[in-house]
């Protein structure tokens, strides 16, 4: 490994545990409930049916992304080419938002109120 690994391995790492900080600093609020984007306000407790697994399921959507991102480091570090190595971090950071983004609209629909 040499010292552009180290320095990629450091960037995303810190990357990811600030990822994983945010999930589980979400998924541990249980007064009101969290937001997803950051420009949206997050909505109101009376507009949310279920505040704990609102914020629980919010959370472990970051989780889970933390863990992509760090994933995909370590899958690009054993790609045989630099493409491929390039393809996977990357993949592990990009790859997972438009699910993110899905799977907030879904937990919209199941726990909002109308």
């Amino acid at each position: 490994m040499n010292a552009e690994m180290i320095m990629g391995l450091v960037i995303i790492s810190i990357v990811a545990v600030i990822m994983v900080i945010i999930g589980i600093s979400q998924f541990n609020k249980k007064e009101n409930p969290v937001g997803f984007y950051n420009v949206i306000a997050p909505p109101k407790k009376e507009e949310i049916s279920d505040v704990i697994q609102w914020n629980k399921k919010h959370g472990f959507i970051w989780i889970v992304y933390g863990i992509c991102i760090e994933l995909g480091f370590w899958l690009g570090y054993i790609m045989p080419s630099e493409v491929l190595e390039m393809v996977f971090t990357m993949g592990g950071v990009i790859i997972p938002l438009p699910f993110m983004v899905l799977r907030h609209r879904a937990l919209e629909k199941e726990y909002k109120l109308n």
